[in-house]
């Protein structure tokens, strides 16, 4: 019992803010545990910066649409469509930032999801949302395909990306999920417009309050997601000759 007399020790100190993580060797039955309790020390802090930044960006993002409704009531002829604007430009805001604190659940202690469940969901759902465009939704995705990764930041990344391709597709959206070299492969892709300026796109989750009309507060929360993940995300024009969005993310 030494060994783990010695974590609860360690596991004191990193309450009483003297040490950072544990930091002993341990007997090879017990560094599996230690690990563990490792990442989730350092989950919780990560968890913990991201509310903290999230309100400090909340703050700073709506202090420019309620400056705005400030002024806008010297002009009541102009206050109603000012006001519609300005509330819809809060309520990005605080949906985008919102999407950061939630950001980045415990995939690595997630149990394995199946992935065409929850693609085939979003697209059926999305087919009703935009059924007046009678799109071509296309899915590729094994049905054996699983991944440990919190459903909810699933959604939250297809759910945005199909979304946004939907919004702008005339005709054609397409989604493809596979493993490749250990990795998760998402892409997602329409025929629409396509992107304009990619940095601006993504410059979101660094300015808050700088809308993207029609991408930005999505793929804002979406590159958050990802980057939380230590994922990767590009992106590019579809070969269909719209927007392309792909994502690789590493072994959790």
């Amino acid at each position: 019992l030494a060994p783990l007399r010695r974590v609860a020790s360690e596991l004191r100190r990193i309450e009483e803010g003297e040490q950072s993580r544990i930091e002993g060797h341990y007997p090879a039955e017990i560094s599996a545990l230690t690990d563990n309790l490792n990442t989730l020390i350092q989950q919780e802090r990560v968890r913990q910066t991201r509310h903290r930044d999230a309100l400090s960006f909340l703050a700073h993002s709506l202090k420019t649409p309620l400056a705005v409704l400030r002024s806008a009531l010297a002009e009541p002829a102009h206050l109603p469509a000012t006001v519609a604007q300005q509330v819809s430009r809060m309520d990005d805001i605080v949906q985008h930032q919102l999407g950061r604190a939630i950001a980045g659940g415990a995939a690595r202690f997630a149990p394995p999801l199946l992935l065409a469940p929850v693609v085939e969901r979003i697209r059926d759902a999305l087919t009703k949302v935009y059924a007046e465009k009678a799109l071509d939704f296309s899915v590729e995705c094994p049905p054996d395909l699983a991944w440990r990764i919190d459903e909810g930041d699933l959604f939250e990344m297809l759910g945005n990306l199909l979304d946004n391709a939907a919004k702008w597709a005339p005709s054609r959206v397409g989604v493809r999920v596979w493993r490749e070299a250990g990795r998760l492969c998402i892409c997602i892709e329409d025929d629409g417009p396509g992107f304009t300026d990619t940095e601006s796109v993504l410059r979101l989750h660094v300015r808050g309050d700088e809308r993207v009309p029609g991408h930005g507060v999505g793929l804002a929360v979406v590159s958050d997601l990802v980057a939380s993940h230590q994922g990767e995300l590009k992106l590019v024009r579809s070969l269909m000759g719209g927007a392309r969005v792909d994502i690789v993310l590493p072994v959790p």
